[in-house]
């Protein structure tokens, strides 16, 4: 592991500036004594360096501090869908918290991987929810869905195909063909043939 991989994930797992001296003392790693690890870290796009202070940071894509950071985030983005946690991840150290603790108090929805893991975030619009008799939930509840793998031969067994994204076909016009016959152009240079049409095969009369 290299010491400037090293320094990052401290700083990505701080949720507040660090000192050059906690730096040292919690990755283990000087930054003092090497200057060419000190430029990086100070030229790197997702590090921020402030030299009032002496301090450094990550700068991750969304800024998360808090729970209630991450559900202004989610009911800014709720037009657009809802939001990777993979892309949120470097955002806040305690993500898995947070989302944890405002999915049980019914305030985003979580779509899942296999293994439980949270995989999309939505903000619930609670105005949309609708009530769903505890037989239903009982039935959709039994229901098996297959593993994504065989997802698509499944939904092609049952003759239903899986979401694609179509590209315009481009229908070209049909090229006209030419005509076989063709009228021949013949320039003339000899004034006696001018009367005879020579697109045609001569015949002499008889």
């Amino acid at each position: 592991m290299s010491q400037l991989y090293t320094v990052i994930q401290f700083l990505k797992e701080s949720d507040s500036p660090q000192s050059v001296v906690s730096i040292v003392s919690r990755s283990r790693v000087d930054i003092r004594k090497n200057q060419a690890l000190w430029d990086k870290l100070v030229n790197n796009d997702k590090i921020e360096y402030d030299p009032t202070s002496d301090t450094f940071s990550y700068k991750p894509t969304y800024q998360i501090r808090s729970k209630e950071d991450l559900l202004e985030l989610l009911i800014q983005k709720r037009e657009d869908g809802g939001m990777d946690y993979k892309d949120l991840k470097d955002s806040y150290s305690k993500l898995g918290e947070a989302v944890e603790d405002l999915a049980n108090e019914g305030q985003i929805l979580v779509i899942r991987n296999k293994d439980l893991n949270p995989r999309v975030l939505f903000y619930n619009e609670m105005q949309y929810n609708t009530p769903v008799d505890d037989e239903f939930r009982k039935m959709w509840g039994s229901i098996k869905i297959p593993d994504e793998t065989d997802l698509p031969k499944a939904l092609e067994n049952a003759g239903l195909k899986t979401m694609e994204v179509f590209e315009k076909k481009i229908v070209s016009e049909p090229k006209l063909k030419r005509s076989k016959t063709r009228n021949r152009k013949f320039k003339i240079t000899n004034t006696h043939l001018a009367n005879i049409d020579l697109s045609k095969d001569y015949v002499p009369n008889k």
